[in-house]
């Protein structure tokens, strides 16, 4: 997986005929990156593109996908916080506030951490809808939130060029000794075999295992996502631990 906003269609209803089913709420970016620098607060906004009203349900996760709203607890507080009705070509700003409360742990103050921002989006029943029997959706969209705490050694843009990628049994281990999560959309060998990659959180070390047959190799091409989900490219060596 990448760091792209990622999406998920939910059936509000189990009968019998299905209407299509896309995404009339979108936001305006794939990441949102609170930096405490800035202040407390940063804001998100969402644009119904569609011709028809979109209720809308926005929450922030701890990063279990499966966990009920209700049932989460951040150090982030959402305003609007209750659901929402947007008309066509309506937009909607979510001021998302860092308010963590005195009696939960502090968060990290040497690395960034990484929770998730939540926007369902329930279409309305169709108006021709009488006497048919319709199966409707309500599409989620899920991108990332990252809490960067002030006086972080380095740049998040610098980050990725500080990986460290070593040979593995079969496998490559890439580390991230930075202060800032590290996306890779990418990672090509010179071969040109591909290798699955995801997010490197800050301080972790991670083992990629290559194709089947493909030798090791001496350095690697990956791209990586910035602050505003464009990819950049990069080479690095691969060198003995």
């Amino acid at each position: 997986m990448t760091s792209h906003a990622s999406t998920w269609v939910l059936a509000l209803a189990s009968i019998l005929v299905a209407a299509p089913a896309s995404a009339a709420v979108t936001l305006q970016g794939t990441r949102i990156i609170h930096d405490a620098r800035q202040g407390r607060d940063v804001t998100l906004k969402a644009s119904n593109v569609g011709e028809q009203p979109a209720m809308t349900q926005v929450w922030i996760d701890d990063g279990d996908s499966q966990a009920r709203p209700e049932n989460v607890r951040t150090p982030f507080r959402l305003t609007p916080a209750e659901p929402r009705l947007l008309q066509p070509h309506q937009g909607q700003a979510y001021r998302i506030t860092y308010a963590p409360r005195p009696s939960e742990a502090a968060l990290p103050t040497d690395r960034e951490s990484v929770f998730y921002f939540n926007l369902l989006d329930i279409p309305p029943k169709p108006s021709d809808a009488a006497g048919k029997n319709l199966l409707q959706f309500a599409v989620r969209t899920r991108i990332k939130l990252f809490h960067r705490p002030a006086g972080l050694p380095g740049t998040a843009r610098d980050a990725a060029a500080t990986l460290i990628w070593t040979p593995a049994d079969n496998a490559l281990d890439v580390r991230n000794p930075s202060a800032y999560h590290v996306t890779l959309s990418t990672l090509t060998l010179a071969d040109g075999s591909k290798v699955d990659v995801d997010m490197i959180a800050p301080g972790q070390r991670v083992r990629l295992p290559l194709p089947t047959g493909t030798p090791m190799p001496t350095k690697v091409s990956f791209q990586w996502l910035d602050d505003y989900g464009t990819p950049r490219d990069l080479e690095a060596p691969v060198n003995a631990p």
